[in-house]
Formats: C-alpha cells, sequence, structure tokens
C-alpha cells in the first residue's frame, strides 16, 4: 500500500474520495504543519509528498512548502513530490519550483481526474484506460517466443525469435488486464528476417465480435461511463483510415476523452477527427492527457479541440548536461498561471536542469485564446 503524505487541504482530501483512487490502495498521511511534514516524512518515509505551497503557517500563508520539498528530495531522490500552488505563480515562484526538485507542480482547484493522472503516473500506476493486456502467440501449433510490436483491429507485428514462413497458420491469445482472454487466427501475409529474428505481418481471419470489441478497446477506443458523463479513451493513429462513425451513438451528456494514447495524426486524420466534432451531439467536453501529436495538431488547427477545452497535456522535456528525454504531464491551469512559461524540473539522471524541449510560442499556441 503506497504511503503519501499529504497537506491537510480540504480540496485535495476530498479528491482522495473519488473512485479512481480506490484501485490505487493509497495510504494517506496527512500533516497540519511544516514541522509534522518533517517528522512524518522521516518517520514513514512515504513514497509520495503533496505539499500545498501556501498552506497557512503560523499566521499566514508561507512558501516553506518549497523548502520542505528541497528537505524531501535531498534526503531523499526516488521520493516523488507534486507542489500545489495557487491561481497565479510569481516569477519568484516559478523559480523554486525549478530550485526545490520537485516532479510535478499544480494548481488549485483542480479536478479530481487531473490529480489522480499526476499521483498515477508518479507511483507508476497505470491510468483508466492504459492497462496493459499479454498475449501468447502459436505458430502451427507451437508456442513460440514474439514480440508485438503494432497491434490493430485486423492484425498484428509480431517480431519472432525464429524464422516463419509466409501462408504458416498464426494463433494469438490476447488478455487484457482484468478481462477474459480471447484467441484469434490468422495467416502470416510477409515474413522478413532481421538480425537472427524474423519480422512477421498477421492479418486476423475474421475475429468474431467479442474478438473484435476487444481489439478496439486496446487498439481504438474504449467507452465507459462514469456517473454522469462518458469516458472515452482514444488510442492508435488517426489517418485516412480511421473512422469514428461508430463512436457517435455514445456521445450523449458531458464527455471526457482521453488523448494520451494517440501516436500520430496525419491530415486526414485530422479531418476526419474535426469532422467528428462537429456531428456529435455533446453537451459539453474536455480532453485530458492530451499526447505530444495531438497538442502538436492542435496549436495548427484551432478545430482539434472544437468547443472543448484541454485540462491536461504531455510536453517534451529535456536536460542539456546528460541528454536524457521525457515527457511529463503538465496542468493547463499551471501554464496559464505562469503567463506560458514551462516549469524546469530536476533531472533524474544527473540532478541538472530538465527543461522545456520546444518554443513555448508554437507548442502553447492552443492556449492562446486563453491568454488573450
Amino acid at each position: 500500500m503506497p504511503k503519501v503524505l499529504v497537506s491537510n487541504n480540504s480540496e485535495l482530501l476530498r479528491h482522495f474520495t473519488a473512485p479512481p483512487f480506490q484501485r490505487l490502495g493509497l495510504e494517506l498521511l496527512v500533516f497540519t504543519d511544516w514541522e509534522t511534514a518533517r517528522a512524518l516524512f522521516l518517520e514513514q518515509e512515504p513514497q509520495l509528498v503533496i505539499l500545498d505551497a501556501e498552506m497557512d503557517a503560523a499566521g499566514g500563508p508561507t512558501n516553506d512548502g518549497f523548502a520542505v520539498a528541497k528537505m524531501v528530495k535531498e534526503r531523499s531522490p526516488a521520493t516523488r513530490v507534486i507542489i500545489v500552488a495557487g491561481k497565479r505563480l510569481t516569477g519568484d515562484q516559478m523559480r523554486d519550483v525549478s530550485a526545490c526538485g520537485c516532479d510535478e507542480l499544480l494548481i488549485a482547484p483542480m479536478t479530481a481526474d487531473e490529480l489522480h493522472d499526476v499521483i498515477a503516473i508518479q507511483l507508476g500506476e497505470p491510468r483508466p484506460g492504459t492497462e496493459a493486456f499479454s498475449f501468447a502467440i502459436e505458430i502451427a501449433g507451437r508456442k513460440v517466443e514474439a514480440t508485438v510490436s503494432n497491434l490493430s483491429v485486423d492484425g498484428v507485428r509480431v517480431v519472432v525469435a525464429e524464422p516463419v514462413t509466409e501462408g504458416q497458420a498464426v494463433q494469438i491469445t490476447i488478455t487484457p488486464d482484468a478481462d477474459a482472454p480471447v484467441t484469434i487466427r490468422g495467416t502470416a501475409l510477409w515474413a522478413q528476417p532481421r538480425e537472427g529474428k524474423t519480422v512477421v505481418g498477421i492479418g486476423f481471419d475474421k475475429p468474431d465480435p467479442k474478438a473484435r470489441a476487444v481489439l478496439a478497446k486496446l487498439t481504438q477506443w474504449q467507452v465507459v461511463k462514469d456517473g454522469d458523463r462518458t469516458r472515452v479513451v482514444l488510442r492508435g493513429d488517426f489517418t485516412e483510415a480511421t473512422r469514428f462513425d461508430e463512436l457517435l451513438p455514445a456521445m450523449v451528456g458531458r464527455v471526457v476523452f482521453d488523448m494520451a494514447q494517440v501516436t500520430y495524426m496525419n491530415s486526414l486524420g485530422v479531418r476526419a477527427w474535426c469532422e467528428f466534432l462537429r456531428q456529435a451531439r455533446i453537451q459539453g467536453y474536455e480532453f485530458h492527457a492530451c499526447s505530444v501529436p495531438f497538442i502538436l495538431q492542435a496549436s495548427m488547427v484551432r478545430d482539434v479541440i472544437g468547443r472543448g477545452t484541454v485540462t491536461s497535456f504531455f510536453a517534451a522535456f529535456h536536460c542539456i548536461g546528460c541528454d536524457h528525454q521525457e515527457e511529463r504531464l503538465l496542468q493547463t491551469a499551471a501554464i496559464l498561471a505562469s503567463n506560458l512559461e514551462p516549469p524546469v524540473f530536476k533531472c533524474p539522471s544527473c540532478g541538472g536542469a530538465l527543461e522545456f524541449d520546444d518554443l513555448p510560442e508554437r507548442y502553447f499556441a492552443f492556449l492562446q485564446d486563453d491568454v488573450d
């Protein structure tokens, strides 16, 4: 059970009662002052620390949250630290964010989804809709060692640790997390030897409806009714072959689009997506955890987000010192609060500066309407 040290902030604590947090099984360690926070950290050694940077202490707001964050990271670099700040960040506070070494910056108020996404990522847990799957492959009735590199509703590309010939019969058993396995038969359409292994393109032989539903869930989209809203997790490439017509009947009421697994969008895919948003009868919608390819298109074509709003998105960061690269999930409110100035984090590899790896005016162009 992961231990989480958290400020006694009513909004934060209320979010921890939301359904998505139940599966994380967190043990909350709540503190009311900075001395208690230090003591609990040293005694309990939590995996994650969430600090309200402006928590009242001894008669008024202070910036001691940054000092506590710095202490935590100096004593235990592996402990993840999230700083929660106010609606507007000064230049000094932005420098404090960098100096304290925190792993994430959030702006209050926030939604339970925003907090959950960040906590799940920091703890290495899957976000809803990002659950993995396992698979087993049989060729000519015999199990083989293989790696899946590209799964679709029509077929799959695998790398097999032995020779394979075109036309061979293949059987693939896919087991999604928390779901029953499905077995799909197929044929090796092509095979290319490569460095002692074989790259094989397998076409499926008309999967049954259950198998097609599982494939669509893993490769295209997943629709989940979540209280008074509908959560739609989009996956894969948006190209000339992508059709969103089957999604239209589910577009009722309030919709949340999770775009973290959108890997590519070409011009025809963008057109199909924009047309889908125009046709959908949605009362209101927003985008969560948008991938870099999605944001790049949204910053060039405003219709990519239509009438919706982006609450959080991924962005590329780079350390010049050691060349470490990674994507960080950023909260839109945090970027707006800093007047489109991206935060600087501490590099997890060398301790240097992990800086935003793009031009802010280009990457954040989709936010310009919120600034003007």
